[in-house]
């Protein structure tokens, strides 16, 4: 979401806008947020200072990430809206990213739509990977997404984490602006309950920028500096083959990297018990194991 979001931004159709909270407006659009409250706001002041109401969204809905949020809506008979879906800020970037160009706004979403095609570029550009060799299917918002190598996934958080060596000089504001608002922002990029990115950003501010993703992704950038022994920038991104629906195996792993390396010591470790070693309960509640990683980095 980062990188579909660095067109908007390089282009200088995003600060023509005049967003109230820039660098908030940055943060949503490039999250995978768990619903709450906050993100919804955050989403409609977008949309209010954009000139489009939420209805131009087409990410369709999902309950809440966030669990007490979901049982709060449940509870109170609250609809579900496209505001409360983990993609909504990234939908608002693409129409209104689509409004300001002129390109039409109803069919943003469509593989083939400027908009798409300047996210598919981006990439490429920053994997370091044709466009025609990236692999493409349409992600659970209705957008397209793309298939890479996990090396060349790892190399676009290279980038994002220190941009200084992308050529264009547009793109590398634009990436150097989206990673600053992430990690300012780290609780509109995920949420403020249960989620790994939020919570690595906030162990460990200012040294990673992190994002989640379905099906047993996990994506960082380490910043350059923050590993001991190396200089540069990293990039890590894990994925879990059978999808990790307990979100248990990819948190344990990024969690292990990052002690691994350096970047966590043990009382940062020691924050992210949850992420770190996530239990494993009996029926009854009580704690009866733990998930634990074994490897170690080469």
């Amino acid at each position: 979401k980062p990188f579909q979001l660095a067109p908007f931004v390089a282009s200088g159709r995003f600060d023509a806008y005049g967003f109230g909270s820039p660098t908030e407006a940055l943060a949503i659009m490039a999250a995978s947020h768990s619903g709450e409250d906050r993100h919804v706001r955050t989403v409609q002041t977008l949309l209010r200072e954009g000139g489009l109401s939420r209805d131009v969204l087409q990410c369709g809905t999902h309950p809440p990430f966030d669990a007490e949020t979901a049982q709060r809506l449940l509870r109170d008979g609250e609809p579900l809206t496209p505001l409360r879906h983990n993609c909504s800020g990234k939908h608002a970037g693409m129409v209104l990213h689509a409004k300001a160009a002129g390109w039409d706004v109803e069919t943003y979403w469509h593989p083939g739509h400027p908009v798409q095609q300047a996210a598919l570029e981006t990439v490429a550009t920053l994997a370091d990977v044709p466009p025609a060799q990236i692999g493409t299917a349409t992600d659970g918002c209705g957008v397209v997404t793309f298939a890479l190598p996990l090396r060349n996934a790892a190399l676009l958080f290279v980038r994002l984490a220190d941009p200084r060596k992308v050529a264009d000089a547009s793109l590398r504001s634009a990436l150097e602006r989206i990673r600053d608002a992430m990690i300012a922002h780290p609780e509109l990029v995920g949420g403020e309950r249960k989620r790994l990115d939020t919570a690595l950003m906030r162990a460990a501010p200012g040294a990673l920028v992190a994002k989640g993703g379905a099906e047993g992704l996990s994506s960082l950038g380490i910043l350059a500096g923050h590993v001991p022994g190396r200089r540069a920038a990293m990039g890590l991104v894990v994925k879990i083959e059978d999808g990790d629906a307990a979100r248990r195996a990819g948190s344990a792993a990024v969690c292990a990297v990052l002690h691994q390396l350096g970047v966590l010591d043990a009382t940062g470790l020691a924050h992210l018990e949850e992420f770190a070693s996530p239990p494993i309960r009996d029926p009854r509640g009580e704690r009866v194991g733990q998930v634990s990683a074994v490897f170690r980095v080469a």
